[in-house]
């Protein structure tokens, strides 16, 4: 440590003077520019949260430097960095103004982790609000239950504590030893990977870490606790940044039961720019800023003005009474006794020492006055030994009383008195440096277990206002002989510490009278008391049956309670009309039907109708392909039972009819013979002498032959053709290539055509040919092959061959080279079921499935074919059935177009009742709903159908469910419908998705929904049955569980093509591309820990490059022979190695790896690291203008079509324009002059000649005209011949463009591109297109993003760049799949489905993975993480509850939605197995009706009335839709609805419309921003971006309903209280230590110090050591903070409406004022600019708010009898201001299409 002037002593901030602040230097922007802000004219200095929270209890300027701090910082250099830190402080605060509220933890199964770093996880737990000053114990839950939060969710990070940093809190002791002892807490007592090695942010040891390792994302706060440590956490940010590490701020966080939600900031190249341009300064500032915290060993820090702390001698005296003690205690102590023993000796020592040495001093005459005040105001050393004894007492309590003791400690309102102030921080300063001497001794054993909880500051207050209060009055109390035992003996320690001072023995404890404590000010602010715990009674048989096992031990109300009395009576509510419009329901779905043929009178509806059905079938086209033939589908009857074996015996026979079938069948087949021969004999020389020219053209040639050949016989005659043409091209090729490296792609070829030979053709080969095929194994070197075909084969051969061989064994040979042509286990015997391809065995089971009207989850990998029994089973319910329905539900109305257009392109049928096939249902878009076999959804608008009180008839005809995509169940949004879904449904169902990782458990919890039903359905066949047996005989039932009610698992794990990973990177301007071995993702320690994930594959040839791999790292292997592919047993003498074969050997040498681990672990460790690609790093921004030289290097290597993966949208777009830029330039270049002149001149003739011919005909249209209709022939067909030379002119060579003009006729391309005609971007994608290239994200239009999914599953797009809007299921398989930028957004789940677009079934032999610019440390994680494990979504809402009742309760079928609610209640997957989340469930759900009846949406009877309708419609706005009723309810809309004339047609102002979008922008359009946009103050262009506050009356009326939730949500929390684990709520979370123990029953002073007087029974016991009650928990704001963690409750179950939200530091977010800023100035364009928004991103979330608009109007119209209702009219006349607004521009563009 060093010092600016070593003489000189320092103020201590420890002093109890003021002094000046200076102001802080934090500011932030909100610009949507990546570039450096050159203007600083906007920026506003306001004060950061320089101080901690209450919680510290100390003035402001005692946690803020002080004004002469300043000014030393200044002398050290910081006034040269000032400018620049500025400059980085704008800069940072622009990037977290654009950071985003993201999901953190996806897919941290095994592998990935993050940072934390640890000195922001310390200051933002020091900021919790309910933490008061001094509570360790507390603030060490609250950190641990940060941690476990994440722990909770499967995460996995590391904690970074810098230790540069702890110069930061020098000035700070109280900051500085807790910081010291939350340090070696999460090291000794925790399992959490603690790295304190690195000295900064900006050391290489630091650098190499974040290279090696690669976290996933840092957690850091924006601010620190002054405004130099927030610069050095700006500097830290941005390193993290150009690092390409997301930053997520810690203050900013919040969670539920499954997921923890932050704000991320995500790199850009902006940063990485910034960081280049400024490193020096960086590094300056950064060694300034710490510089500026050290502090010389030999500085003395002033106490009381005069009193001289030297903070050597201090640290010396710890050393050496350490070494007394640890004489003392050899065997060790714990850590409680070790400290608090330590420092009182210390402290007191150095305190005596500095008082005489103040005495002994000579002072001047003129300071003698002054010097005797300090004196007065100074401790004595009696009243500093007082202090010390009851810090002794304090810790002997702590030592014996259980944590359910000292939750009961009284409240006092106390201080201590600004005096001890120093000499308490003295204390403080002395633990830090007990605490870093403990941690450089080894041989001494301490136990840290209690770390935590070393001091107790209110109950070190308790006791003092014991002795200086209550004992000083005569209350004199026993101690207690434990407590006094331990005091006794720790002050004794200290006294023999102490040596030959003398500071009194241990009783009386106090021997001074001056008061310590001062008396605290009282908040005018009262705790909310705790409500009369009492229900409404409510008179329903169906809460009875639900929770009346529960009901019994809850309180209620009596019926003359006032509360029951004043409960208002409403209008019953019937949902029999729809909400958006007038038309009864039925009509609704019924009346909005396309006829299938087109009959409509209205033409142009006709022309619409006929238009859909075409796109439809030209959009299945692309996804079947065009020779995929029509299904015409006729009702049967259905299967008849399957026969009995003597019923198969009489019909052995055949009949004559069967014989003549049999013999037409033969006819039929000759003639196909005879056909096909015909064919190849013309086709056999060419192809032949094609082969001996280019093997590759006539291989392909051959191969398109084969495919449309119908006989074997054939097949096999051209295999052998194939064959000896290869054999002689090789020949040829071996005997000319001199010195040059062979071809060996024809010996490929040579032996593929082997293979085929001898693999599907065995039945056709006689001994000549065996004896060719063998003459072709022994020219290539495999003498023992051919031998096995054909012993005599060396007979054959008379000539030297040896220049013939590939010089590899045949077993080597084909897992190198011909991986990807390996047979698989395929069936050869078809299945009568299926007419395009012969199914797998487990493609059997999933029709077997279907055919026995079973449920199934299907889990297997993208283009396995697992959908393929979706389109059985709709066709078996076409056939079966006229009635029968089948639902198919797909997560986005991208699928649902995809499937549409399969159904229409795949079957067609002609139903006897009129109707149509497929119907369609989404939220701004439906069609033949209720009239359709097919229904193809999404699960919110099925989830409205099944819960409709009156469709239960239609939901009867429901046969099969196919749920697609079903991992959505663990998603973030919308999550818990798909669960709703699946445990409502009666019928069978199909869930099928490639990404689970337990399906066994979600097999489970499925089949124990489906035993529900069956037991419903037995209950109802019973009923049924004493109904008919009271008619006649009883009946027998079965007890056999039916079919239809089971659920299988169908598990396929193999992909059809091998998929192969390659990492680019750029070397001299070139691209490096490297395979990446999967094995090379691995480690040791993560093979020890978890094994080798099961599906990390290997292709073959990926399997030799490991054996050879383990040869080379360990050429003494003892196993080598055995894994020599010629002679491992499954390949030995085998001429065709099967996949199956491969993929055991490969299975073998895992195991061996795992088996090398056991025998030496750096054998692996050196076997990893040799199979790792060698890489080159190159700048960012160099990568970025090479990106589209990437593109054409995969041009070269033949890897196009491609996906190009990135995750943000302008990047996507950019992306693509660079690729078209660069391939423009390029044909500009290349560009023939004389064409040019040639086009401009063909330009000039047709215009001419247009000219001449309009003149020809305007004179052939008049009477008597001399001009001939020849003459006007002959001009068009000169314009035609002029267009046919212009279009060869301007036709793009191929060379130049990625398209493929073959692959899509002129006319099917314009009608494609025609749909987008009026498309926002339709020039742009049609420019794009022009030359294969696309763009797809979801802020597109759905039809622009159709045409590029059309063209590139047609072929003719090659290129797109996307973001994962293509990772859902779209079917867009490619060759090559592009990670070309790395994201939070690219995990596990994600990966895998982007990455299974690679390889195309049927065309690509092996698909490709590229990672360009994508970390490697990413990479691996990406390769070995498992996907996310599904687990349950909290299932409740208020609004759900709402929406269940009134099920039940209007239902047509009583039983039936009985059934249904029931098991939607328990049988969500969150409580499966979990008896004590049931019971949570069952007293949620009686919260939700209590809270349902008092605001009059149901009444005691659970019939709902009022505007129950209206909640219900905007369920997915909860809690804003209770409060726009709420609003209502008081009038307020009816205030503030007055029309500016009272006669005539009612008009409404203009401050009216903007009222009320400011009110329901504040309900509904709730973006909330992050914290640290408010403070850049910048000039926007037409937006105020953030949103104002709600109306004066509005925002006291949603106070109120707050009120009411808090009372209610308390009360709820009281009484699921009693489902705590208390045995765990006494243990830390994460270490586990635990607080519980015997209470201390033979001390009254703890009995008077903790009566236990409040209520505490609801809350943390670890929050009640900083005086929390239960009357907290009705202070929503504390709740997440306080609540019994066990019971899994948070927040977010409330219907709070959160007026002011704030984060954990105490800043504000705000709203986005986005709906406001568009009605006010109704401009698309600044409102994406000024909101940082996607153009496409902000038109939906404005069309969005209009719809809902519109949606309130028409409801409130159908609740209001008066159709000239003011709120009423206003309502319309907003409703169509604001859709004017946004169809107005967008009418002839967005709104057509």
């Amino acid at each position: 440590m060093s010092s600016v002037d070593d003489s000189s002593s320092t103020t201590d901030s420890e002093s109890d003077t003021t002094e000046d602040n200076e102001a802080t230097d934090s500011f932030s922007s909100f610009d949507d520019s990546e570039d450096d802000i050159k203007d600083y004219s906007n920026i506003s200095d306001g004060n950061t949260h320089g101080e901690l929270s209450h919680s510290l209890e100390t003035d402001k300027e005692n946690v803020k430097e002080n004004g002469s701090g300043s000014q030393e910082l200044q002398t050290k250099g910081l006034t040269e960095c000032k400018e620049f830190l500025r400059k980085l402080s704008i800069f940072i605060w622009n990037s977290l103004a654009k950071s985003q509220n993201v999901s953190l933890l996806k897919d941290f199964i095994e592998s990935e982790f993050f940072l934390i770093d640890g000195d922001s996880l310390f200051i933002t737990c020091m900021w919790n609000k309910t933490l008061k000053k001094g509570q360790n114990l507390h603030f060490f839950y609250i950190v641990e239950q940060f941690l476990h939060n994440f722990n909770q969710k499967d995460a996995r990070y590391v904690i970074v504590f810098f230790k540069d940093v702890e110069n930061i809190f020098f000035n700070h002791p109280e900051l500085l030893s807790l910081r010291t002892a939350l340090i070696q807490h999460l090291e000794h007592n925790t399992q959490v990977p603690i790295h304190t090695e690195f000295s900064s942010c900006l050391s290489p040891e630091w650098e190499i870490f974040l290279k090696e390792s690669y976290p996933y994302f840092l957690i850091v706060s924006d601010e620190g606790i002054t405004s130099r440590q927030t610069d050095y956490l700006n500097i830290f940010i941005l390193h993290a940044l150009q690092k390409k590490i997301n930053v997520v701020l810690a203050s900013e966080q919040e969670t539920n039961m499954l997921r923890i939600f932050g704000y991320q900031v995500q790199p850009l190249y902006s940063h990485w720019k910034f960081f280049e341009q400024h490193k020096n300064e960086l590094h300056q500032a950064h060694e300034v800023i710490i510089r500026s915290f050290q502090v010389s060993p030999a500085t003395e820090l002033l106490l009381y003005k005069y009193l001289k702390l030297n903070v050597r001698n201090m640290n010396k005296e710890v050393h050496q009474t350490m070494s007394l003690l640890r004489n003392m205690w050899p065997e060790g102590a714990d850590i409680k006794s070790i400290v608090c023993s330590l420092s009182c000796s210390v402290v007191l020592k150095t305190y005596k020492n500095m008082i005489d040495g103040v005495e002994t001093s000579e002072e001047p005459r003129e300071g003698k006055e002054e010097s005797a005040q300090d004196c007065d105001k100074a401790l004595t050393l009696e009243e500093a030994a007082d202090l010390c004894r009851m810090l002794c007492l304090s810790v002997a309590f702590l030592q014996l009383l259980p944590l359910s003791q000292r939750a009961k400690s009284r409240i006092i309102h106390c201080n201590w008195k600004k005096k001890l102030s120093p000499f308490l921080r003295m204390l403080k300063r002395c633990e830090f440096f007990i605490l870093k001497e403990i941690k450089t001794i080894s041989q001494w054993k301490v136990d840290f277990t209690f770390l935590p909880d070393l001091t107790d500051n209110l109950l070190w207050k308790n006791i003092a206002y014991y002795y200086e209060v209550e004992n000083c009055t005569g209350l004199n109390l026993e101690v207690g002989d434990g407590i006094m035992e331990k005091y006794e003996k720790m002050w004794n320690t200290i006294l023999n510490l102490s040596g030959d001072y003398d500071f009194g023995g241990s009783i009386p404890v106090r021997r001074t009278l001056k008061h310590f404590l001062t008396q605290k000010e009282i908040s005018t602010v009262h705790k909310p008391e705790i409500p009369k715990l009492g229900l409404i009674p409510l008179t329903s048989q169906f809460v009875e049956d639900y929770v009346g096992d529960i009901l019994g031990d809850l309180p209620f109300l009596s019926n003359v309670d006032p509360s029951i009395i004043s409960l208002s009576k409403r209008k019953e509510f019937d949902e029999r009309k729809h909400w958006h419009s007038n038309r009864p329901l039925d009509d609704d779905y019924r009346n909005t039907n396309f006829n299938n043929n087109a009959n409509s009178k209205d033409s142009k509806k006709q022309r619409e109708v006929q238009k859909l059905y075409h796109f439809y079938h030209v959009f299945g086209e692309s996804l079947n392909g065009r020779h995929r033939s029509m299904r015409i589908v006729n009702q049967v009857t259905a299967p008849l039972p399957t026969k009995t074996s003597q019923q198969k015996k009489i019909k052995s026979k055949k009949s004559n009819a069967d014989k003549i079938i049999e013999e037409n069948l033969k006819r039929k087949q000759a003639e196909i013979e005879k056909k096909e021969q015909d064919k190849w004999t013309v086709m056999s020389v060419i192809i032949e002498n094609e082969i001996k020219e280019n093997v590759t053209n006539g291989i392909k040639n051959l191969e398109n032959f084969l495919k449309t050949c119908g006989s074997n016989s054939i097949k096999f005659l051209a295999e052998m053709v194939g064959m000896e043409a290869c054999f002689m091209s090789w020949k040829e090729h071996c005997l000319s290539r001199e010195e040059n490296p062979k071809d060996i792609n024809i010996a490929v070829q040579l032996m593929k055509r082997v293979h085929m030979i001898l693999g599907k053709y065995p039945q056709f080969m006689k001994e000549r040919h065996r004896k060719k095929l063998a003459k072709c194994l022994k020219y290539l070197g495999f003498d023992n092959l051919a031998e096995s075909l054909y012993s005599e084969v060396k007979n054959l051969v008379t000539e030297d061959i040896s220049k013939y061989s590939v010089h590899m064994g045949a077993a080597r040979f084909q897992l190198s080279y011909m991986g990807h042509y390996l047979f698989r286990e395929e069936r050869s015997d078809p299945d009568p079921r299926v007419h395009h391809f012969i199914p797998d065995t487990w493609q059997r089971e999933l029709l077997d499935v279907v055919d026995n009207n079973e449920s199934a989850v299907i889990v297997a990998p993208t283009s396995s074919g697992k959908t393929y029994v979706s389109y059985y089973c709709m066709e078996k319910i076409l056939k079966t059935s006229d009635e029968g329905v089948v639902v198919y539900v797909s997560p986005t109305k991208a699928l649902i177009n995809q499937v549409v257009g399969t159904v229409y392109s795949v079957f067609n049928k002609r139903r006897s009742k009129g109707g149509a096939i497929c119907g369609v249902f989404t939220r701004d878009y439906r069609h033949d709903v209720m009239n359709s076999q097919i229904l193809v959804t999404v699960p919110q608008c099925l989830e409205i159908l099944l819960l409709s009180p009156h469709h239960q008839k239609w939901v009867k005809r429901i046969k099969y469910v196919i749920f697609d995509e079903v991992h959505c169940l663990g998603g973030e949004i919308g999550a818990e419908v798909w669960e709703h879904l699946l445990v409502m449904i009666r019928c069978p169902f199909l869930a099928l998705s490639a990404t689970i990782s337990n399906p066994e458990y979600l097999t489970e919890w499925l089949a124990s929904v489906k035993r529900y039903w069956q037991s419903f359905e037995s209950m109802i066949d019973k009923s049924t049955s004493s109904k008919i047996t009271l008619k006649g005989s009883k009946q027998n039932l079965s007890k056999t569980e039916k079919p239809s009610y089971r659920v299988r698992l169908v598990l396929y794990k193999e992909r059809y093509n091998d998929l192969e990973k390659y990492v680019c990177s750029l070397k001299d301007d070139d691209f490096l591309i490297s395979h990446y071995h999967p094995c090379a993702a691995l480690t040791v320690n993560h093979i020890e820990k978890y094994g080798i994930p099961s599906d990390l594959g290997f292709s073959p040839r990926e399997s030799i490059q490991l054996y050879d791999a383990m040869v080379q790292v360990w050429p003494e292997w003892p196993r080598v022979q055995d894994f020599e592919p010629e002679e491992f047993s499954c390949f030995k003498e085998k001429v065709v190695i099967m996949k199956t074969d491969s993929k055991k050997y490969e299975e073998e040498l895992k195991k061996e790896i795992i088996n090398w681990i056991h025998l030496d672990r750096d054998k692996v460790n050196q076997l990893l690291k040799y199979l790792k690609p060698v890489t080159f790093d190159n700048a960012e921004g160099k990568k970025r203008r090479k990106f589209a030289g990437l593109v054409e290097k995969l041009k070269e290597m033949d890897k196009l079509p491609a996906i190009f993966f990135l995750f943000n949208i302008h990047m996507v777009e950019n992306s693509a324009f660079s690729i078209l830029k660069n391939i423009r330039s390029k044909q500009k270049n290349h560009k023939n002059l004389n064409d040019e002149k040639e086009m401009k001149k063909m330009i000039r003739v047709l215009r001419r000649t247009r000219r001449t011919l309009r003149a020809n005909l305007a004179a052939y249209s008049k009477k008597n005209s001399m001009i001939k209709a020849e003459k006007i022939l002959s001009y068009m067909a000169e314009m035609k011949e002029i267009k046919r030379k212009i279009r060869k002119l301007t036709e793009i060579p191929p060379k130049y463009s990625y398209a493929n003009p073959n692959s899509v006729d002129h006319q099917t391309l314009w009608k494609i591109l025609h749909r987008i005609k009026y498309g926002r971007n339709a020039s742009a994608l049609k420019a794009l297109a022009a030359q294969g290239i696309g763009y797809h994200h979801s802020s597109m239009q759905y039809k622009e993003r159709q045409v590029v999914e059309m063209l590139f599953r047609l072929g003719y797009i090659k290129v797109v760049t996307a973001t994962g809007s293509l990772a859902l299921g779209i079917n867009m398989p490619c060759k090559s799949v592009i990670f070309t930028e790395d994201s939070v957004f690219l995990d596990a789940l994600n990966f895998r489905q982007m990455s299974g677009r690679a390889g195309r079934r049927g065309e690509d032999l092996i698909g490709n993975v590229f990672f360009y610019d994508i970390p490697l440390p990413k990479v691996q994680r990406l390769l070995k993480s498992n996907v996310p494990q599904l687990r349950g979504q909290f299932p409740l809402s208020i609004s759900l509850v709402l929406r269940l009742m009134i099920l039940v309760m209007k239902a047509d079928d009583k039983e039936d939605a009985k059934a249904k609610v029931l098991s939607v209640l328990q049988h969500s997957m969150m409580s499966f197995n979990q008896p004590k989340m049931k019971h949570m469930l069952k007293v949620y759900f009686i919260f939700s009706l209590q809270f349902l009846v008092r605001e009059g949406y149901l009444d005691q009877e659970c019939i709902p009335r009022g505007f129950s309708g209206l909640a219900i419609h905007l369920h997915y706005h909860e809690p804003s839709n209770f409060v726009l009723i709420s609003f209502l309810e008081k009038g307020l809309f009816h205030k503030l609805c007055q029309p500016m004339k009272l006669k005539g047609p009612k008009v409404f102002s203009e401050n009216v419309m903007e009222t009320l979008v400011l009110v329901l922008a504040n309900l509904f359009g709730r973006r909330y921003l992050p914290s640290c946009v408010k403070r850049y103050k910048r000039t926007f262009s037409q937006s105020k971006v953030i949103l104002n506050d709600l109306p004066k009356e509005f925002a006291a009326a949603a106070e109120e309903y707050n009120h009411k939730i808090e009372n209610d949500f308390g009360s709820f929390l009281l009484i699921i209280s009693e489902l705590a684990d208390m045995k765990k709520e006494y243990q830390l979370p994460l270490s586990e230590i635990d607080f519980s123990g015997e209470e201390c029953r033979d001390s009254e002073l703890v009995s008077h110090l903790m009566p236990g007087m409040e209520n505490r029974t609801a809350v943390s016991p670890f929050a009640c050591l900083s005086e929390i009650t239960d009357q907290d928990l009705f202070n929503i704001d504390m709740v997440n903070d306080i609540v019994l963690r066990t019971i899994d409750v948070h927040d977010k179950n409330a219907p709070y409406f959160w007026l002011k939200k704030f984060d954990r530091d105490g800043s504000r977010h705000h709203l986005n004022a986005y709906a406001f800023d568009f009605y006010k100035h109704g401009s698309m364009a600044a409102l994406a600019l000024d909101n940082g928004l996607n153009k496409g991103d902000a038109f939906a979330a404005i069309k969005d708010f209009g719809l809902l608009i519109q949606a309130i109007r028409i409801s409130l119209a159908e609740l209001c009898d008066d159709e000239q209702d003011d709120v009423v009219l206003a309502f319309g006349q907003l409703s169509d201001a604001y859709c004017k607004k946004i169809w107005g521009k967008e009418k002839e563009q967005s709104h057509r299409s």
